[in-house]
């Protein structure tokens, strides 16, 4: 979804925070994959799911939120 959001010029952001760019998007779906992978080929080398949430990861969220929103704004104005 973030690729596609990518593509038609709008903001992306994780739910951990961080942003989705131009520049780091290709990286993120190649991890993505690759993990993927991983997951299926055997119970050995499952990879966990991510930490669940704590209050520090929706205030970090927030955060970036709040600042892509202003710099959104700061654009349109």
């Amino acid at each position: 979804m973030a690729a596609m959001a990518l593509g038609k010029g709008a903001y992306a952001i994780h739910q951990s925070g961080k942003w989705y760019t131009d520049e780091n998007i290709d990286q993120m779906l190649m991890e993505r994959h690759i993990n993927k992978k991983a997951r299926r080929s055997s119970s050995k080398n499952h990879i966990k799911g991510p930490k669940k949430r704590t209050g520090e990861d929706d205030e970090h969220f927030a955060q970036a939120f709040e600042k892509m929103v202003r710099m959104a704004q700061k654009e349109e104005g």
